[in-house]
C-alpha cells in the first residue's frame, strides 16, 4: 500500500500525472477512455467497452430523471414560487439541461480523439523540451489537479448542504427524481470544468516555460552585447542549464541560440495545435454551460427580488431569508464555474501572446551579432502571429473575461423585462397561464 501511494504521489509521466482527474472523469461516464499502463511501464490512454456503456448507462439515467420530474409536475423552484414566469423559468432549465447533458455526453464519445490527441499532444511536447535541457516536474501537474478536484468537491458539498438546509429547516421534502434533476447540470458542468482547467493548467505552463526559455536567451544575448571581448565561440553555443529557476532537471549538453529558438518555434506550434483539438472538444460543453449559467442567475435574480421585495414568499413555506439564501448560492455557484473557465483561458491566451514579446525583446537584445539567430527570431515572430491561442463556444463569443462583462449585461436587461412584465400582470392571468404549462393538479 504505502509503495502504491508512493507511485501515485510521484508520477514519472504526462499521463500519470493526470490520472486522477481522467479516472474520475471515466468513472461519472465523461469520458470513455482512462489511464492504463503501457508496454514500456508509461502511462497511455485507452478507451473500454466499460467507457462507452458507463456512459450510455448515465445519459439514461439522467434522461429518466428529467422525464420523471416532468411527468410528476414537480420542480425545486415551484416549491418557492408558483407563477408564469417561474414556470417559464423551469420549462427552459429543463429544456437547456436535458439538452446539455445529452450533448455533453455525446461530445465525450464522438468527440474523444480530440481531447486523446491534445493530451497526446503535451506528452508529445514533454520530450522536446528534452531538447533544450528541461524536464517538466510532474509532481506539481498531480498536486494542481488534486487542489482543483477538492475545491469543486468542498464547494460542491456545501452547495448541498444549504440546499438540503433550506428545505430541512422548513419541512419541505421533494423527491429523489426531483432532486437529481436540479443537480445534475451542476455536477455535470462541474465535471467538465475541472477536465478543461486541467488541461488548461499544463498548456499555460508549457507556454510558461517557453517565456522563461526566451529570457534566458535575452539575457545571455545582452551578456554578450557587454563583454564583447570574448571569444565567437564561447557565444555560439549557449549551456541550458537550470535557466529557468525551477526544481527540475537540466541536461548540460551545450545548444546553439537559433536551435533552441527553432525548438521553442515547433513547441508552440505543437501547443496551438494541442489547444485548437481541446477547443472543438470543450466548444459544445462550454456553449451549454454558459447558457446554463445565464439562465440561472437571470431568473434567481429575479425570484430574490421576488422575494424581498414582493409578497410572494407568504404563500410559502419559506421565509425571505430562505429565498434569499437559496437563490443566492444557486447563481453564485454556477457564476463562479463560469468565472473559473474564463480566468483558465483568459491566462493562457495572455501567457502564449507574451512569447511575442519576448522573441521581440531578444531580437533587439541580438540585433546585427548573429544573422541566423535574427532569421530564426523572425521566423518565430511571423509565426505568433498566425499561431494563436483562442477558446470559444461554437464560435459565438471568446471564453474570455469580455464573457463576464456580456452575461452580466445581458442578464440585467432580461431581469428589467421580467420585472416590468410581472408588473403588467395580474393574478389571474398567472394562474391561467401556469396551469397551461403543467396542468390543474399542481394548483
Amino acid at each position: 500500500m504505502r509503495k502504491c501511494l508512493r507511485t501515485f504521489l510521484n508520477p514519472k509521466d504526462f499521463y500519470a500525472a493526470q490520472r486522477p482527474v481522467l479516472r474520475v472523469s471515466f468513472l461519472v461516464g465523461m469520458t470513455p477512455f482512462t489511464v492504463v499502463k503501457g508496454p514500456t511501464e508509461l502511462m497511455m490512454l485507452r478507451c473500454t467497452p466499460f467507457g462507452y456503456i458507463n456512459s450510455s448507462v448515465h445519459v439514461i439515467l439522467f434522461c429518466c430523471c428529467y422525464v420523471n420530474a416532468l411527468l410528476q409536475g414537480e420542480t425545486i423552484t415551484r416549491f418557492f414560487f408558483r407563477t408564469d414566469i417561474s414556470t417559464l423559468g423551469d420549462v427552459l432549465q429543463f429544456t437547456i439541461g436535458i439538452t446539455a447533458l445529452i450533448m455533453t455526453f455525446f461530445c465525450s464519445i464522438f468527440q474523444r480523439n480530440k481531447l486523446i490527441k491534445s493530451f497526446h499532444a503535451l506528452a508529445s511536447i514533454d520530450r522536446r523540451f528534452k531538447e533544450i535541457g528541461m524536464e517538466t516536474n510532474y509532481k506539481s501537474t498531480l498536486h494542481y489537479n488534486l487542489l482543483v478536484m477538492c475545491t469543486k468537491v468542498i464547494i460542491t458539498s456545501l452547495y448541498l448542504v444549504v440546499c438540503l438546509t433550506v428545505f430541512v429547516s422548513s419541512d419541505t421534502y421533494p423527491s429523489v427524481t426531483t432532486w437529481m434533476a436540479f443537480l445534475l447540470p451542476y455536477f455535470m458542468m462541474s465535471m467538465v470544468i475541472v477536465l478543461f482547467l486541467c488541461f488548461v493548467n499544463q498548456t499555460k505552463h508549457r507556454f510558461h516555460l517557453l517565456n522563461k526559455v526566451l529570457k534566458h536567451l535575452k539575457q545571455a544575448a545582452l551578456e554578450k552585447r557587454i563583454s564583447p571581448q570574448r571569444r565567437p565561440s564561447y557565444w555560439h553555443a549557449i549551456k541550458i542549464q537550470r535557466p529557468l529557476g525551477i526544481a527540475s532537471v537540466y541536461s548540460n549538453n551545450d545548444k546553439s541560440m537559433p536551435d533552441v529558438v527553432a525548438t521553442v518555434a515547433e513547441i508552440q506550434d505543437a501547443l496551438c495545435e494541442a489547444c485548437s483539438s481541446a477547443e472543438d472538444y470543450f466548444t459544445i460543453q462550454m456553449l451549454t454551460i454558459v447558457t446554463i449559467v445565464f439562465v440561472i442567475i437571470v431568473f434567481n435574480s429575479y425570484y430574490v427580488l421576488d422575494a424581498l421585495l414582493g409578497s410572494t414568499s407568504r404563500d410559502t413555506p419559506f421565509s425571505k431569508g430562505q429565498f434569499a439564501m437559496f437563490f443566492l448560492c444557486q447563481a453564485m455557484v454556477y457564476g463562479f464555474g463560469v468565472f473559473n473557465i474564463v480566468y483558465g483561458s483568459s491566462s493562457l491566451v495572455q501567457e502564449n501572446d507574451n512569447i511575442g514579446s519576448n522573441v521581440h525583446k531578444l531580437l533587439n537584445a541580438a540585433a546585427g551579432a548573429d544573422s541566423e539567430l535574427a532569421g530564426k527570431l523572425m521566423q518565430l515572430s511571423l509565426q505568433m502571429v498566425h499561431r494563436k491561442v483562442r477558446f470559444s463556444a461554437c464560435g459565438l463569443f471568446s471564453l474570455d473575461f469580455s464573457l463576464i462583462f456580456t452575461l452580466v449585461g445581458a442578464a440585467t436587461t432580461y431581469l428589467v423585462i421580467l420585472i416590468q412584465y410581472e408588473l403588467s400582470m395580474d393574478e389571474s392571468k398567472h394562474e391561467t397561464i401556469a396551469r397551461a404549462f403543467l396542468g390543474n393538479e399542481t394548483w
